[in-house]
C-alpha cells in the first residue's frame, strides 16, 4: 500500500506542478485554476482508491468522500466560470471528452450512493463489492480519459502522468474484482475437508478399522 500511495501522491504533485506552470492557467481566472487543481488531486486519489479496499476500508471511505467533493468543486467552478459552456459540455450533445466527464460523474454519484446504502440494500457482500468495484472502474476509465482528451493545462507531459495514474487505478480495480470473484467461488464451493476428511469430533484423527468402532 505504501508504494501505491507514494506513486499516486507523486503523480498528483506532478499534475499540480504541470498545471500551475502551464500558460493555460496563467491566463485563466481563479475559478478555472481552482477547477483544474481540484481535478488534478481527484485523479491522483482515484488512482489510489481501489487499492485501499484491501486492508484500509475506513481510508477507502474517507478518500471516496474527498473524491466526491473534489469532483463537485471541479464541476461547480466550471459552471460558475461559464454556465452556458459548462451545461452544454455536460449534455449528451457535447463533445466526446465532455460526455466522458458526464458519465464519469453519474457513475461516481451511483458508486457513492451504493456506499451509503450498502446495509439497506441487503445484497450479498460479493454482489455489492462486484457492482461497486465495476462502476468504480468505469469512473477511473472515463475520468482519466476525459482529462487526457481535454486541451488545456495538462497537455504535453501531463498526458503520460495521467495515463500512468489511470493504469494504476484500473489495475487496482481488476485486482480487487478478481479477489471478489475468487472469494465468491470459494463461498459457493464451501469448506473442503482436511486431514483425510477427519471431523472436528475426531480432533484431526482419521478413523480406521483398528479403532474398534462398530
Amino acid at each position: 500500500m505504501r508504494w501505491v500511495a507514494g506513486v499516486a501522491a507523486l503523480g498528483g504533485v506532478l499534475l499540480l506542478g504541470l498545471a500551475l506552470a502551464a500558460p493555460h492557467l496563467a491566463e485563466g481566472s481563479p475559478l478555472l485554476v481552482v477547477s483544474t487543481l481540484a481535478a488534478c488531486v481527484a485523479v491522483a486519489a482515484l488512482a489510489a482508491q481501489p487499492w485501499l479496499t484491501r486492508r484500509r476500508v475506513p481510508a477507502h471511505v474517507r478518500v471516496g468522500g474527498v473524491i466526491a467533493v473534489l469532483v463537485a468543486v471541479h464541476v461547480l467552478a466550471l459552471v460558475l466560470e461559464s454556465p452556458d459552456d459548462a451545461l452544454y459540455s455536460m449534455s449528451i450533445d457535447g463533445p466526446t471528452r465532455a460526455r466522458m466527464a458526464l458519465f464519469a460523474t453519474i457513475l461516481l454519484a451511483v458508486v457513492t450512493l451504493l456506499g451509503v446504502l450498502r446495509r439497506r440494500l441487503r445484497w450479498s457482500a460479493a454482489t455489492w463489492r462486484f457492482v461497486h468495484g465495476s462502476l468504480a472502474g468505469g469512473v477511473v476509465l472515463l475520468g482519466v480519459g476525459h482529462a487526457v482528451l481535454i486541451e488545456g493545462a495538462l497537455d504535453g507531459w501531463g498526458t503520460p502522468v495521467l495515463l500512468a495514474l489511470g493504469a494504476l487505478g484500473v489495475v487496482g480495480v481488476v485486482v480487487r474484482l478478481v479477489a471478489v470473484l475468487r472469494a465468491g467461488d470459494g463461498a459457493r464451493q464451501g469448506p473442503t475437508p482436511r486431514d483425510g476428511g477427519a471431523t472436528p469430533h475426531d480432533r484431526g484423527r482419521v478413523p480406521s478399522a483398528d479403532d474398534g468402532r462398530p
